[in-house]
């Protein structure tokens, strides 16, 4: 396990305040102990330094899907009391903390809600100013952090400063997952459905038909969501949120508002997308050549030949389209992300978590999941390194200690 770390908390000019940026906590109150616990214990081994969580902190659309956003932000803090307590210990004595929304905890970049995690903490005065929160990014000199799902189309919003319109990946969180209780599906989801859906027999048994039907009840209801029926915020508000946002981080908002225009566009703003994601085309296919089948068997071979061509051919469109629609798309999404955003703004070094993938690139670092590390020797996390106008992303790990039993 990493040492305990003691830092000054006087900066030399030019040089970065010590930074350890996390990613994709999903904190819940299904977290397992162990996970809480190594939280803790890596916020309390690095005192006077900056925390960085680089959204997703909380999972709002798993633990309060469809509560008033104050009241879910409230009830997250107040479901993480140990968490709670060792972040503000950090900031009380000296640390500095940085908070930005995911698309799973929107709130908590929420200018809005500032004050709801400044009371959860229990921080005010000069310590108050040490905590940092923003719906999109936050720079410093050459380092700009963000979540990074607004260049994943199925999370993506239609402008990043435009809070509350659902994406295609909050809506299955809160319409499927949290209903079903089928939370394994969290950090399966770049899985293809059929294979996922055959496994909800293995891993929920007897209510593996339930969480199947709630699967395309949820799949139908962002069907009937998406194209003309998607929200997206009013041209007029973003242009006030822009000018707001640049006043706060005290930038251009010129830059600001080139940095918008490079996010993916959401999933459901179309319907034929959001068809073609959920595979509905092949599910349809799947179903017409289930039908051809049946008509041969009753001997009704010219419906049964018609409804196999038409299956046929529908199938394979729908395979031209793509085998696998999502995996391993996302973090090459974010990658590509990265780069537009050094090019338009300068930055030295770009930040994201939400891909729950690890990576080190020129001038790019994702910090993969702190709680779901895949395959990694601990839980994964990021150190900020350099000058302030040149950082450097370090790989580093937190690996526990063994537990003797309570």
């Amino acid at each position: 396990m990493l040492a305990p770390t003691c830092f000054p908390f006087q900066v030399p000019p030019g040089a970065m305040q010590r930074t350890l940026v996390f990613g994709d906590l999903h904190l819940t109150r299904e977290t397992p102990e162990d996970a809480v616990d190594d939280v803790v214990s890596v916020i309390s081994g690095h005192p006077g330094t900056r925390l960085v969580f680089v959204g997703d902190l909380f999972d709002l659309s798993a633990d309060q899907p469809g509560v008033d956003r104050r009241k879910a932000l409230a009830a997250a803090w107040g479901g993480q009391p140990r968490v709670t307590r060792a972040l503000a210990e950090h900031v009380d004595r000296g640390g500095s903390l940085w908070l930005l929304g995911g698309n799973h905890d929107e709130a908590v970049g929420d200018p809005d809600e500032r004050e709801t995690s400044l009371a959860a903490l229990g921080v005010r005065g000069g310590a108050a100013s040490r905590v940092r929160t923003s719906p999109w990014f936050l720079r410093d000199g050459g380092l700009h952090v963000e979540h990074g799902h607004l260049f994943d189309p199925d999370n993506a919003a239609s402008h990043p400063l435009m809070l509350g319109a659902k994406s295609l990946g909050v809506h299955f969180v809160e319409e499927f997952i949290a209903p079903t209780g089928a939370h394994r599906y969290l950090n399966a989801n770049d899985a293809m459905p059929l294979r996922l859906l055959m496994s909800a027999f293995a891993w929920y048994g007897v209510r593996g038909p339930f969480v199947v039907y709630k699967y395309f009840d949820a799949a139908f209801r962002a069907l009937f969501a998406s194209g003309p029926f998607f929200r997206e915020g009013a041209p007029d508000d973003c242009a006030t949120q822009e000018v707001a946002f640049a006043e706060r981080e005290e930038l251009g908002v010129e830059l600001v508002r080139e940095l918008a225009t490079l996010g993916a566009a959401p999933t459901m703003q179309s319907f034929g997308a959001t068809f073609q994601r959920l595979y509905l085309d092949r599910v349809a296919a799947t179903l017409t050549l289930a039908a051809s089948a049946a008509c041969l068997a009753t001997g009704k071979r010219g419906a049964a030949a018609s409804l196999f061509g038409v299956g046929a051919l529908a199938m394979g469109a729908s395979w031209a389209l793509g085998y696998d629609r999502y995996g391993g798309s996302v973090p090459s999404l974010l990658e590509e992300g990265a780069a537009a955003i050094r090019d338009a703004s300068g930055a030295r070094l770009v930040v994201m978590g939400h891909a729950h993938r690890e990576c080190l690139a020129d001038g790019y670092a994702n910090t993969g999941s702190f709680s779901f590390p895949k395959d990694a020797p601990g839980r994964p996390f990021l150190e900020i390194e350099g000058a302030t106008d040149a950082p450097i992303a370090a790989r580093r790990y937190f690996a526990r200690r063994e537990r003797t039993p309570r």
